[in-house]
């Protein structure tokens, strides 16, 4: 049902760079690449993520409440992106954990405050 998602940022550049690395960790290469966006995916037919500079040319902000989850296939995995992420500039919103049985989860911020996570729900949580 979700075709893809994005966040604004005020430097494209360094959004880019941030993304290439944390999403990485999923497997995820730039799909898309022009001077005011970039788009991430792993493969055509799954989701996408992107970062865009607005449009309207106002500030990029972050929204109160939003935010976007990636799919790790390992709990191990998820402390990956998370270490990958505060290794490149995020900010630590809770560390990785198991928040219910077979849930596994990490929160953080990118460089320009959006809320993420990654997270792994398999029932896997060694």
């Amino acid at each position: 049902m979700i075709g893809y998602t994005m966040v604004g940022t005020g430097d494209i550049k360094r959004a880019g760079d941030f993304f290439d690395k944390v999403l990485g960790v999923l497997g995820a290469k730039r799909s898309m690449d022009h001077d005011t966006f970039i788009v991430w995916s792993v493969t055509p037919d799954q989701p996408s993520f992107s970062v865009c500079l607005p449009h309207n040319g106002s500030a990029a902000t972050v929204g109160n409440g939003v935010m976007t989850a990636f799919n790790a296939m390992s709990p191990a995995q998820v402390k990956e992106v998370y270490d990958c992420a505060m290794a490149n500039g995020a900010t630590d919103e809770g560390e990785p954990g198991e928040r219910n049985e077979g849930f596994y989860i990490a929160y953080f911020r990118d460089p320009d405050g959006n809320k993420f996570a990654a997270f792994n729900y398999s029932g896997d949580v060694g």
